[in-house]
Parts: structure tokens; sequence; C-alpha cells
């Protein structure tokens, strides 16, 4: 039986979520409008999970 090589895709998850959360809540914060705020939030998100890759290369080292 061979180990399954680590995805790390909660992870990157996670970075995703945060940023997101950060990123929705200083454009409602700022722009007090849901949807701009909504959309902020996404392109953070999606953002976070891309430069996720650095958090990811630290946690295989």
């Amino acid at each position: 039986m061979t180990e399954a090589e680590p995805t790390f895709r909660t992870l990157r998850l996670l970075c995703a979520n945060g940023a997101g959360m950060v990123g929705f809540l200083l454009a409602y914060a700022l722009g007090r409008d849901f949807a701009i705020a909504l959309v902020a939030g996404a392109l953070v998100g999606a953002i976070g999970y891309a430069a996720s890759s650095a958090v990811v290369a630290y946690a295989e080292a």
C-alpha cells in the first residue's frame, strides 16, 4: 500500500477563506455596499487561493 501524496487542498481553502473574509469586511467597511463587498471578497479569495502556493511550499518543507 502506498501513501497518497498530500495535496494541501484544505490549507489552500483556508488561506482563500481568510483572505476573502478580510477582503469582504474591508470593502464593506469602506463602501457599505453588500454586492460590491461580496464581489471584492470573492476576488480577494481567488487571489488568496492562488497565492497560497507559498504557504503550501512552506508546509511541504
